[in-house]
C-alpha cells in the first residue's frame, strides 16, 4: 500500500510539473523533457485539451524520387517537435522529425535509403503534406517545414556520400512498401495492452554499439557494449552482463522514461503485460548482441 501511495504522489507531482512547463515554455519543451510526444501524451492522458493538441502534431508526407520515367513516392509519418523562427521573429514554421521503419533493409540498403532521404530533404523533394489545421495554426507560416530529424537523429548524419540509381530506388520502394503493409497490419491488431512495438521503436532509435577486441586478430574476443542515450542520460548493457542483468537495465530505463507501466519484475513474471515487455526486450537484445 505504501508503494502504491508513493507512486500516486510521484505521478501527481510529475503531472503538476509538466503542466507548469507547458504553461511557461510550451508543449515542445515539455515533450523534450519527458522523451518525446508519445510519452507526454501518456502522462497527460487525463487532460483531453492537451492530448488533442499532441495528436494534431502528427502528420504524413511523401518523399519523392524523380526517376527518368516516373515519380516514386515513399510515404512517411512525421511529428512536429519544435518551432523555428526567422531572425526578426516575423515568421515561424514547424520543425519536424520524420518517422519510418527501415528494419526490412539490410545494412547496405539502409545506407542507400539514408542517402536518398538526405538528398530529398536537401532538395525539398517532398509532397502530399498532411498537417492538421490545429497544428498549422500554431505557426505564422504553416505551409513550410524544416525537416531537421529523421527517426530522432539529425538528418545531416544520413549523408554517406554514396550513389544510387533508378533500379536501386525501385527495388527499395517495393521492399519498403511491403514492410509498410506488414506494419500497418500489426498496428491494426495491437492494443493498449501490447507494448511490443512501442518498446522496439524506442530502443531502436536510441542505441549505439561499440565493439572492443580483447584478443588478437587470430583469436578475437569481442566485447560488445550497447549504449542508449535518452535525453542526455546514458544507459548501457554489455556482454559481461548476464541476460537477466541486461533486461533489468532496459526495464528500469523504460519505466523511468514512461515507455512502459511501472511493475516489479520479480513479482509479475507471469503477468501477461510483463511477459510482453520481457519478450520485446529479449527480441531487441537478440538482434543487437
Amino acid at each position: 500500500m505504501r508503494k502504491l501511495i508513493k507512486h500516486i504522489l510521484q505521478e501527481s507531482s510529475k503531472l503538476s510539473n509538466i503542466l507548469n512547463v507547458i504553461e511557461d515554455e510550451g508543449i515542445f519543451a515539455a515533450a523534450e523533457l519527458v522523451g518525446g510526444l508519445s510519452n507526454l501524451k501518456r502522462i497527460l492522458k487525463d487532460e483531453p485539451e492537451f492530448t488533442s493538441l499532441i495528436e494534431s502534431l502528427y502528420g504524413k508526407l511523401n518523399l519523392i524520387y524523380h526517376s527518368r520515367k516516373e515519380f516514386i513516392e515513399f510515404p512517411v509519418k512525421f511529428e512536429i517537435v519544435g518551432i523555428q523562427d526567422n531572425t526578426w521573429d516575423s515568421n515561424s514554421w514547424p520543425q519536424v522529425n520524420l518517422i519510418y521503419d527501415d528494419s526490412n533493409f539490410d545494412e547496405e540498403e539502409k545506407e542507400l535509403f539514408d542517402q536518398f532521404v538526405w538528398d530529398t530533404i536537401a532538395d525539398l523533394n517532398i509532397g502530399g503534406i498532411d498537417i492538421k489545421p490545429e497544428a498549422r495554426d500554431m505557426f505564422k507560416d504553416g505551409y513550410y517545414m524544416a525537416i531537421d530529424f529523421v527517426n530522432g537523429k539529425n538528418w545531416i548524419k544520413l549523408d554517406h556520400d554514396v550513389e544510387y540509381f533508378d533500379k536501386d530506388m525501385k527495388y527499395l520502394y517495393r521492399k519498403y512498401m511491403e514492410n509498410n503493409k506488414l506494419n500497418e497490419s500489426r498496428r491494426l491488431t495491437e492494443n493498449k495492452e501490447d507494448p511490443t512495438q512501442k518498446i522496439l521503436n524506442f530502443l531502436r532509435r536510441r542505441y549505439k554499439v561499440e565493439e572492443t577486441n580483447l584478443g588478437d586478430e587470430q583469436d578475437p574476443i569481442i566485447f560488445k557494449t550497447i549504449f542508449f542515450n535518452v535525453n542526455g542520460e546514458t544507459y548501457s548493457i554489455s556482454t559481461f552482463q548476464n541476460k537477466q542483468e541486461q533486461r533489468m537495465v532496459i526495464i528500469k530505463m523504460l519505466i523511468e522514461h514512461d515507455v512502459i507501466e511501472p511493475f516489479n519484475f520479480y513479482e509479475r513474471q507471469l503477468d501477461p503485460y510483463a511477459q510482453k515487455v520481457i519478450r520485446a526486450i529479449k527480441t531487441f537484445i537478440n538482434q543487437v548482441m
